[in-house]
């Protein structure tokens, strides 16, 4: 099972200048408490990178901007409940590395707690959601890489571009799963 957890401190309009010292420090801090609390009870918490991926917004540094500042939490612990929530769409959005090599890595290492299956079209700032069969990510050849590292965990077909009909979100979730069950079938 895995959890969200946010260390920014940002939270509603108005917020405070806040290093990105400060932010790793309150990240150290809360891991330094919750993973052994988690280890005992079996949980693995996972973090989300950063979205939109940027080094700093409303003021505030962000931690999970590119794909190695991501990398670098798995460093402040080797813990087995200290993992990633791995958003493909999100790390395929930032300016720096490969998702597919960030993929195979951290599946083969067992660090992913899940997946959002996600792709997009273009880098921060100009970037969109599109179809999951469309554009920048090869959804087969992560589907290769996860069925190489027996990835055990779930994907979760996360936001796609609402289609125009009575049921938008419903349509278009049902594309998703559709097009990833044919990829694990064919796979």
């Amino acid at each position: 099972m895995g959890y969200y957890f946010s260390i920014s401190g940002v939270w509603g309009w108005e917020s405070a200048n806040i290093s990105r010292k400060e932010m790793w420090d309150r990240i150290l801090w809360f891991l330094n408490k919750v993973l052994p609390v988690a280890e005992e009870n079996g949980i693995k918490m996972v973090a989300h990178p950063d979205d939109p991926p940027m080094p700093e917004l409303r003021s505030s540094a962000r931690l999970f901007y590119s794909i190695a500042e991501y990398g670098k939490l798995l460093e402040i612990s080797n813990s087995p409940s200290n993992g990633f929530e791995l958003c493909m769409g999100t790390l395929q959005e930032m300016k720096d590395g490969d998702v597919l090599q960030t993929l195979d890595r951290y599946s083969a290492l067992g660090k992913i707690g899940y997946i959002d299956f996600r792709n997009v079209k273009g880098k921060v700032p100009y970037y969109r959601e599109v179809f999951v069969d469309e554009e920048d990510l090869d959804m087969a050849a992560a589907i290769r890489i996860l069925k190489k590292n027996d990835y055990p965990g779930i994907l979760i077909p996360d936001p796609s571009p609402a289609m125009t009909c009575d049921a938008p979100w419903h349509a278009s979730m049902a594309y998703a799963m559709g097009y990833m069950k044919a990829l694990i079938d064919t796979i």
